[in-house]
């Protein structure tokens, strides 16, 4: 037998076997495994659902509970910044949970520089000066009693410059009063060991400011006497 007849005989012992498979009846599954197999899909799809629900409902839990820490923080910060509005003849203001920021109301005329500077001239006796400061636009001078410890201080402010002025009105409120016809606020901030008083008014030209420990008739006293150097 040669070569090329033991070729053909392959070949055509290679067709005849392969056009079996061609001709092959097409695959059909049993109803049975149909019904499993939609079981197992539809198992499949059930907890692909689920697990997406759950996803989706730990997200939207996250998401609110982010929210909600946001806006404890935010009300928080306001809380802590809310102030409430104060106003007077001659000052305006706002009042926090501890202390009381204050603007004079009426600037119009007024002098930009100290052009005039004031004094106390009745000073009670046993205080000596303590402390002297003096700029364009405020001068200060403090004294006190070696004997008793206690102290007095007077400012003067250009009223422009009288900004970012803070008084302590935790344990007090500040009360109007008139000085040589000018309103001003009286504010007792005394405590259990020692009496303190302070008052600032507006003199139309001027911020005067009085503290010291005395009472609150001594202090205005000795506000009405001061005067201009």
């Amino acid at each position: 037998m040669t070569d090329s007849v033991l070729r053909s005989l392959l070949e055509e012992s290679f067709e005849r076997e392969w056009a079996s498979y061609a001709n092959a009846p097409e695959f059909k599954t049993s109803k049975k495994h149909d019904r499993v197999m939609n079981r197992i899909f539809k198992r499949y799809e059930k907890n692909t659902r689920k697990l997406y629900s759950q996803s989706t409902t730990t997200v939207r839990n996250l998401s609110r509970r982010i929210m909600i820490a946001v806006l404890v923080v935010i009300l928080a910060v306001l809380a802590g910044c809310a102030a409430t509005y104060f106003i007077s003849q001659s000052f305006r203001g706002e009042v926090y949970s501890d202390n009381t920021e204050l603007f004079p109301i009426n600037l119009e005329g007024c002098p930009t520089t100290i052009e005039q500077k004031y004094c106390l001239p009745d000073i009670p006796e046993g205080y000596e000066v303590l402390q002297t400061s003096s700029t364009p636009f405020s001068t200060h001078i403090s004294y006190i009693n070696e004997q008793t410890g206690q102290t007095i201080s007077f400012s003067q402010y250009v009223k422009g410059s009288f900004d970012s002025i803070h008084y302590n009105t935790e344990k007090g409120e500040l009360v109007e009063v008139e000085i040589n016809g000018h309103y001003g606020l009286f504010l007792d901030i005394s405590d259990e060991e020692n009496i303190c008083s302070c008052v600032i008014w507006d003199n139309e030209d001027y911020i005067l400011e009085l503290y010291g420990n005395l009472a609150k008739n001594e202090i205005l006293d000795l506000a009405y006497y001061a005067k201009v150097l």
